[in-house]
């Protein structure tokens, strides 16, 4: 066999009372994409950030090697400079430059060139740009780019060092299904001319539309490594949680009862551009019990319309009823009064205190409920903050664990239990499993199930139309920030909703 592209060999890396990585080989091929899975602090995080040098050479054990030769990274700008090319989950680009400006930062000059012509980047980047199959603007300013346009950005700017290895993590969280397509289409491209990649993913959908080969992380070990003949749906699952999961959506008897939310043709205006919309005459309801399902494209209003309800925006026209009598809702407290709660779409910017530990986060949310008097009860707030942990099977050393430490599934919970400590009646949730492993979205289906058996009324928004099909009662779908229609769960299915989404 040929020499292995990069071979991160028997790799260990441990943390102050925590073995994060114990003995873990990853190795990539030429002309190979290699999908990386596993639960939510399985250990992907960690290989990747000592192979693209974030942790030096001796922080960790283990070998690095690049066609054949060991390696030792200083920084990941030194791994950058020998080949290794990452692109992160989160979005970083600079929005005041040029597309162009954007893609060669680090090494504007041209070889031989000690002048920097501004015409002749955005010339050599058109060229870039068309040879790798982008669909972007060389010339274009960044921050007039959506969401997608800026992760493809990430990945031009990280091919114009010409990488051996590129490691995307987490690329299609953001996107659209037609920015997911043009994505592959790249990534195809890419493998065809030889670029060795690594794709980290939680959708096991991508896993078997595009990837050679998948290696399994669980508890900081390598499990197995399937090539795509071997690919079968429950054993990889199996292999990344460590049980098998025989239902991933469970199933659940809906018993609904009568209307709890109401909102009558309520518009938001744009809060930066003059005579324009977010939102315009939005109406639905939901009741008792009820999952409602709210479906759309990346830009429909999905949620801009949640963020209104919880008085995130102000009205400019329209009305909100809560259990039959209209409410006024200004900012999140007031919804939070009447019983409304919001679990965000973004956990990091909007749903947590991410440097304030587990119990914060949860008793912040309602402090009238761990109060004695004036003060607040500091055996009742480990109380509560225990008794969320336990119920939602968050993991953790205990409630004083930094939720910045936390995986993304666990930091999920956490935003759940927050919202529950308020006790609401409606409950509103924007892209609940967006970012985690299938093990924890199990867990999360559950958790809608047994809130809706309680008689919570739940308002769901999801890009994932398999999940909303399968977790909801009825449906509501948006565009260019209007209901365009409704469905009953009978009539829904993937095709009429994405019919819906394009009126």
């Amino acid at each position: 066999m040929d020499t292995f592209v990069l071979e991160a060999a028997q790799i260990t890396k441990e943390f102050p009372g925590v073995t994060a990585l114990s003995d873990v080989t990853i190795r990539t091929n030429k002309h190979e994409i290699l999908g990386l899975i596993g639960e939510n602090g399985a250990g992907k995080s960690t290989i990747l950030k000592i192979i693209n040098g974030i942790y030096r050479e001796g922080t960790f054990e283990g070998t690095l090697k690049l066609h054949g030769e060991k390696v030792a990274f200083k920084s990941p700008h030194d791994a950058l400079a020998q080949g290794i090319g990452y692109v992160p989950q989160e979005i970083n680009v600079m929005d005041d430059l040029s597309v162009a400006e954007n893609i060669y930062v680090g090494h504007l000059n041209e070889e031989g060139k000690k002048m920097i012509s501004i015409r002749n980047l955005i010339s050599r980047a058109d060229i870039f740009l068309k040879e790798n199959k982008f669909e972007l603007e060389a010339s274009a300013r960044v921050n007039l780019l959506s969401i997608g346009q800026k992760q493809l950005l990430m990945i031009a700017r990280a091919l114009s060092w010409n990488p051996s290895v590129l490691i995307l993590d987490e690329p299609t969280t953001a996107l659209s299904q037609d920015d997911v397509n043009r994505l592959f289409v790249i990534i195809e491209n890419l493998k065809q001319k030889g670029t060795s990649i690594i794709f980290v993913t939680h959708k096991l959908e991508e896993i078997f539309a595009i990837t050679d080969r998948v290696s399994v992380l669980r508890d900081g070990k390598l499990i197995s490594t399937f090539s795509r003949d071997e690919y079968d749906k429950d054993t990889i699952i199996s292999a990344m949680v460590g049980r098998k999961i025989t239902n991933m959506y469970p199933s659940r008897s809906a018993r609904i009862g009568s209307e709890m939310l109401r909102v009558e043709k309520i518009t938001v205006e744009h809060p930066r551009i003059k005579d324009r919309t977010l939102i315009q005459d939005v109406s639905f309801s939901v009741r008792e019990g009820e999952v409602l399902g709210i479906a759309g494209l990346v830009g429909a209003g999905r949620t801009e319309t949640l963020s209104a309800i919880f008085g995130q925006y102000p009205l400019k026209t329209g009305k909100i009823f809560f259990d039959g009598a209209e409410i006024h809702v200004r900012n999140g407290a007031d919804a939070i009064a009447h019983h409304i709660s919001y679990v965000t779409e973004d956990r990091k910017e909007g749903g947590l205190l991410m440097l304030a530990d587990i119990k914060t986060n949860i008793v912040l949310s309602n402090l009238k409920a761990v109060r004695r008097g004036i003060f607040l009860n500091a055996e009742l707030e480990n109380k509560t903050a225990n008794e969320y942990m336990e119920r939602l099977a968050i993991k953790a050393p205990g409630i004083k664990a930094l939720v910045a430490n936390l995986s993304g599934g666990n930091q999920q919970k956490v935003v759940l239990a927050k919202s529950l400590h308020t006790s609401p009646k409606v409950l509103m949730m924007d892209e609940p499993t967006k970012g985690i492993d299938v093990g924890s979205k199990n867990e999360i289906y559950n958790m809608i199930n047994e809130l809706a058996g309680m008689g919570i009324a739940i308002i769901m928004v999801s890009s994932e139309l398999p999940e909303l099909l399968a977790m909801c009662d009825r449906f509501v779908v948006m565009a260019r920030g209007k209901v365009v229609c409704e469905m009953n769960k009978e009539d829904a299915t993937q095709e009429a909703l994405i019919a819906a989404c394009f009126p």
